[in-house]
């Protein structure tokens, strides 16, 4: 009985913030969930396929907020040195405790042709600079975050 109380104990942050997404208006649930920060924590691999070309990425996943953040699906626009590369769809569902990260593995299909111009132009240390923005999807309440993130992430070409 002792360990079940303590699992319920492991849970009560991420039902406080349910609770309290679920019993709030659309405007209060915004103010409860504070958008979590994304960035490109890594590029894994490259791989060039026809006309198309897979980018493994691992995000990173911050919760700023008080509370547990349950992500259920983020959407996201990825730039590179200033060329629109790649959308993308993270549906793997996810809660960060708070104060906490997580790092989420993500595939995305890229033009080869855009990404053959963007390593045309890269620096030797294969860095270039990125922005990534979107919506992070909380929990069963379809609430939509927006989010966005700039920064640089070296490129590891295969």
């Amino acid at each position: 009985m002792l360990r079940l109380i303590k699992n319920w104990r492991g849970l009560l942050p991420a039902l406080l913030c349910a609770a309290t997404l679920f019993a709030s208006t659309p405007a209060q649930a915004q103010q409860a969930a504070v958008a979590p920060e994304v960035s490109i924590r890594s590029v894994d691999s490259i791989a060039l396929q026809g006309a198309t070309a897979i980018l493994d990425l691992t995000l990173s996943i911050r919760n700023t907020g008080g509370l547990a953040l349950p992500l259920q699906k983020l959407r996201f626009q990825i730039q590179f040195n200033g060329l629109d590369v790649a959308q993308g769809v993270s549906t793997a569902p996810v809660t960060i405790a708070a104060q906490q990260q997580a790092q989420v593995p993500v595939q995305v299909e890229v033009n080869s042709a855009t990404l053959l111009s963007l390593i045309a132009t890269l620096p030797s240390d294969g860095t270039v600079r990125y922005v990534i923005q979107g919506t992070a999807e909380i929990g069963q309440t379809m609430l939509q975050i927006p989010f966005s993130h700039s920064g640089a992430v070296r490129l590891i070409l295969q």
